[in-house]
C-alpha cells in the first residue's frame, strides 16, 4: 500500500486495543470518529484500519476506509486501493459507486480508465466505452486493454474486431483466459478445428491450464475422440495430480481394452494396488493377479483380497485339479465369512456346487449371497444349479423360468436346457 505514514499518535493504540475487543467492527466509522478528533488523526487511523482488514482478507472494510482516506484526502492511490479491495469482494455495486468518484478526475490514469470502460460498458454507453479504450490503446498498450477492447468488440457484435484484439492480449500475456476466449470465438463460428488448435497449442507451450484442457475435453467428448481425451486427461494429470483425472483416464482404458496402457501409468506414479489388481484381472492376468492380491492380504490381513486370490487361483489354472480345488476352498473357508460379501459367497457356492464338492452347503452360501441381492440373476442360476444337482428339477426350472426368453447369458441358457431335459426325463419315468 504505497504512500501511508506509520502509526503515530495516542489515539490509534487507544483504537488497536478496541479492535481487540471487536468494538470498531460494530459501528467502525463512529467509534473511529469518536475516538480520534482532527483530520490527521483520523486519516492514520483509517489506514491503519484499512490496512489490517485488507491483510485480515476482510475487502468490504478495507474497501469502505480506503475510500474514507480518499474523502479525506483524494489521492489516486487511496481510491485505487478501495476499488481493488472492493474487486477482491466481489462487491459489483461497490466498484460502480468507487468508479463514479473517479470520472473526470484522473483521466491518465490506466488502472480507473479500466474499470471505467467497465463501467461504460454496463451502462451500454459504448461510444464513451469506445473513447477510453482508444486512449488506452494510443499509449503503449498492454494485454488488459487489448481485452477490454476485445470486450468492447463482442458487446458491439463485432466478433472479428474481438478476436483481432484477444489476439494482440495473448501476444502480450499467453494468459489461458484469453486463449480460452478466443476459442469461444472459433466455437460461435463453427469452426472446431480452430479452437481445439488455438486450445492444444497453449496446452503444448504453457501448460494444461484447467480451465483450457476442461475446454479441450468438452471437444473431445462431443466428438468422440478418445485419443485426444487420452491425451488431455495425461496432460491434466501430469500438471494437478488430481486422482479424478487418473480415473477419468483408467475408464477411458477399461472401455478401449488399453489394460497395458493402465497398468504403466499406475506403476509410473504408484497409484493404487487395488486398482491394478482389477486391471491385471480384467486383463485375465491370473498370475500377477493373484501374486498382487495375496501381497496386499499379507499386507493388510483384509479377508477380500484372499477371497479375490481363491477366485484368481481357480480361474488361472488349466486343470482343475482335487490339488487345486483343496487349495482354493482353503482359502475361501479362511476368507468368505469373514469378507461377508455376496460375490463371494456365489462364487464359493458355485465351486462347491458345480464340482459336486457340498451341493447342500453351496446352497446355503448362495442363499446367503441373495439376502443381500434377491434379484441377481447370476445368484439364482447357482441356486437353480444346486437344485439340479440335488434332482430337485421342479424347483430349479421355477427359478429359471422367468429368465428363458433372456439369451444374453449362455451359461443360464446352458443351465435351463439340462434343467428342462431332466423335467422331461422326470415326466417320462411318471408317465411308464
Amino acid at each position: 500500500m504505497p504512500g501511508y505514514r506509520p502509526l503515530l499518535i495516542v489515539s490509534l493504540l487507544l483504537f488497536a486495543g478496541c479492535a481487540h475487543k471487536n468494538t470498531l467492527l460494530r459501528q467502525p466509522l463512529k467509534t473511529v470518529d469518536a475516538v480520534v478528533d482532527t483530520k490527521q488523526s483520523r486519516e492514520d487511523a483509517y489506514a491503519l484500519i484499512a490496512m489490517d482488514a485488507f491483510e485480515r482478507k476482510d475487502y468490504q472494510t478495507a474497501s469502505l476506509f480506503f475510500e474514507k482516506l480518499y474523502d479525506l484526502d483524494p489521492q489516486k492511490s487511496y481510491l485505487t486501493d478501495a476499488i481493488k479491495a472492493a474487486s477482491l469482494a466481489k462487491d459489483y455495486k461497490r466498484i460502480k459507486h468507487l468508479v463514479e468518484k473517479a470520472r473526470g478526475k484522473f483521466e491518465n490514469d490506466r488502472f480507473l480508465n479500466r474499470y471505467l470502460v467497465a463501467w461504460y460498458l454496463d451502462k451500454h454507453d459504448l461510444q464513451k466505452a469506445q473513447e477510453t479504450v482508444d486512449k488506452l490503446l494510443s499509449n503503449r498498450p498492454e494485454a488488459k486493454d487489448y481485452e477490454l477492447a476485445a470486450l468492447l468488440a463482442k458487446a458491439r457484435g463485432d466478433n472479428e474486431a474481438a478476436k483481432a484484439a484477444y489476439r494482440e492480449a495473448y501476444k502480450r500475456s499467453h494468459d489461458p483466459k484469453i486463449a480460452i476466449a478466443l476459442a469461444h470465438i472459433a466455437l460461435e463460428s463453427h469452426d472446431t478445428d480452430e479452437a481445439i488448435r488455438l486450445l492444444e497449442t497453449h496446452r503444448r507451450f504453457y501448460g494444461c491450464d484447467r480451465g483450457v484442457c476442461g475446454m479441450l475435453v468438452k471437444i473431445y467428448t462431443d466428438r468422440e475422440d478418445l485419443d485426444g481425451l487420452e491425451t488431455v486427461y495425461k496432460s491434466l494429470y501430469e500438471t494437478t495430480k488430481d486422482p479424478h483425472f487418473a480415473n477419468a483416464l483408467l475408464e477411458l482404458w477399461a472401455y478401449r481394452k488399453d489394460y497395458d496402457d493402465a497398468i504403466a501409468f499406475l506403476k509410473k506414479y504408484k497409484l493404487s494396488e487395488e486398482t491394478l489388481l482389477d486391471v491385471y484381472t480384467a486383463k485375465q492376468d491370473y498370475r500377477r493377479a493373484y501374486n498382487l492380491a495375496m501381497k496386499l492380504y499379507h499386507e493388510r490381513g483384509e479377508p477380500r483380497f484372499l477371497a479375490r486370490a481363491a477366485i484368481l487361483e481357480y480361474e488361472g489354472a488349466k486343470h482343475k485339479t482335487k490339488k487345486l480345488l483343496q487349495s482354493v476352498i482353503k482359502k475361501f473357508e479362511a476368507s468368505v465369512y469373514t469378507a461377508d460379501d455376496p460375490l463371494f459367497y456365489n462364487y464359493y457356492a458355485y465351486l462347491l456346487i458345480d464340482h459336486d464338492i457340498d451341493v447342500k452347503k453351496g446352497i446355503k452360501l448362495v442363499q446367503k449371497a441373495l439376502k443381500s441381492e434377491p434379484d441377481s440373476l447370476y445368484y439364482i442360476d447357482t441356486l437353480a444349479w444346486g437344485y439340479y444337482k440335488l434332482g430337485k428339477c421342479k424347483e430349479a426350472y421355477t427359478l429359471l423360468k422367468p429368465y428363458e426368453s433372456d439369451r444374453s447369458q449362455p451359461e443360464v441358457i446352458e443351465h435351463l436346457e439340462k434343467i428342462k431335459a431332466c423335467l422331461k426325463r422326470i415326466k417320462h419315468r411318471d408317465t411308464r
